[in-house]
Parts: C-alpha cells; structure tokens; sequence
C-alpha cells in the first residue's frame, strides 16, 4: 500500500503531552489531529488527506497505517478525544427515537450495502438524537490506538455551535468532500456530508440545499472553513451564487502556535472548534 503522507504537520518545537489534550477526526475525507496545551494554546496540527472514492476496506488500511506511524498518536496525554466524520448519519426528534429502529434508517436512507457498529449522541440542545453508523474495522482500529478517547459524531458537535438568527450555511471543505449544514431563521435544518469532484459538484450541493428548504442563496450567510483558498477556481465558482461569504476566524479563546498562524485561519478553524465541544 502507498504510504500515507500529510498535506500539513505542523508541531512546536516543545509540547508538554501528559498535560496536553488531543483532538482527531476521522473518515472517508482523511484524517486529522490537533493539539492543545495546557495553556490552551494550539501546539499541533496535521492533516493527512484521502483520495476521492476511497473504498471502506481502503480506508481502514490507511487509518491503521496512520495510527501505527504517526508520532502523535504515541503520547501520553491528559484527555483524548475522537470524532468520527463517517457520513451515514440521520438527526432523529427524541420522540422518535428507537434503538430498534436505528438500522432500517439508516438503510432507508442510505442503503445496506455497508455494514458497520450503529452508534447514537443526544443532542440536547436541539432535542435530536444523531444516529450513525461506523465501519467496525475502523472502530476496532481506534480501540488499540486510542484505547480511552471520548468519542462522538463530528455532526454532532458542530451543530452544538451558536445558531444567529438569519439564513446560514455552515460548511467544512474536504480535499475530496463538503459538509453543509443549513440553519434557517436560527433553527437548524440539516447537516449532510457530499462528496464532490469538480468546483460545479460543490455549487450544486449548495444550490441543491437551499431549494429544499425554500431558501434564496442571496439571503443566506455562507460561512466557510476547512480547504478552500479565496484565490481557487472553487472560490470563484462558489462565489457567483453567494455573495454573502464569512471565512471563519480562529477562536480568541485560545492562542495559536506562531506555526499554525502563518496558514489562513478558516484551513483548521473547525479542528480548533472541537475544544469546545468537550
């Protein structure tokens, strides 16, 4: 198997681990670790990218390769936690919560030809459970490497974030995916993961959310984080249908290694967000 290389490592030069805290994300986009100091400064981020159209069995391998090799991974630290970014995942009202009922979802939505360990985190600011599904090779990857990690669904502790009144389209881009998540009026609509080739595929999904909520483009606020450059022919396209654009900003609740601010903020704004959540 090729091996699997960062886009972005970047470590200061002196981390105190035992009292430093770690933050991964991991799925089909890739995977990705940041660290957090006791003096809540960010001391460490790395990013390690996954082709388009990767397989499960591709992506376990990868994952497990990663865990082996990366040094980060080795430490000691305070607090870990994991958040997994697999796309099977449906918000359901409390009320209609039912355990037994958490694979025929998932399969209605988004077929059975995966397998995996259903898992499910209350959302008690919304009232919602979200339920996903997780490829037992990579869960059993996780319990060796980072045997006592909190764990929890991305989706989850983004939509924990402030909702502002208005029409807002939250997004995370991915080498090879976008996450969008829609609030309307400040109430939330949806968070979903699309995959995407070209800078169109992009456009489409963001046109594609909006039409089914009944929401103009031009009316909504498009915050972005994650890997996009405002100079990008994925900018530009993106930028025809949205005038309204909010790179998001690095948390003034923390500091940030000299390292990490020489990129622009929105590339890991939503890795240092995770704190947050915990």
């Amino acid at each position: 198997m090729q091996h699997v290389n960062p886009s972005f490592n970047i470590q200061a030069t002196e981390i105190d681990f035992e009292t430093a805290q770690l933050f991964t994300e991991a799925g089909p986009m890739g995977f990705s670790l940041v660290v957090l100091g006791a003096d809540n400064c960010f001391k460490a981020v790395v990013i390690y990218p996954f082709s388009p159209g990767i397989i499960e069995t591709e992506i376990a391998d990868k994952l497990k390769e990663i865990c082996n090799s990366e040094n980060l991974l080795k430490k000691q630290y305070s607090r870990s936690h994991n958040f997994w970014a697999f796309t099977e995942s449906i918000l359901v009202p409390a009320e209609l919560m039912n355990a037994d009922r958490n694979l025929n979802m998932l399969n209605l939505v988004f077929g059975d030809a995966k397998q995996g360990i259903i898992h499910s985190d209350f959302l008690y600011k919304h009232n919602l459970h979200n339920v996903y599904r997780i490829p037992e090779a990579v869960i059993d990857i996780f319990s060796t490497a980072l045997p006592v990690a909190t764990q929890t669904h991305l989706f989850s502790a983004i939509v924990n974030r402030d909702m502002p009144g208005g029409n807002h389209l939250f997004t995370v881009f991915y080498s090879n995916s976008l996450t969008i998540m829609l609030c309307k009026e400040g109430k939330l609509q949806v968070i979903q993961n699309f995959n995407y080739t070209h800078a169109d595929d992009c456009v489409f999904h963001l046109l594609n959310v909006c039409k089914g909520f009944d929401i103009q483009p031009d009316s909504v606020t498009l915050h972005i984080n994650g890997m996009i450059d405002e100079n990008s022919g994925l900018y530009a396209a993106v930028y025809k249908y949205f005038l309204n654009i909010e790179f998001d900003t690095l948390s003034g609740d923390y500091t940030y290694d000299e390292a990490i601010k020489n990129h622009p903020p929105h590339f890991f704004s939503h890795l240092f967000e995770l704190a947050s959540c915990v």
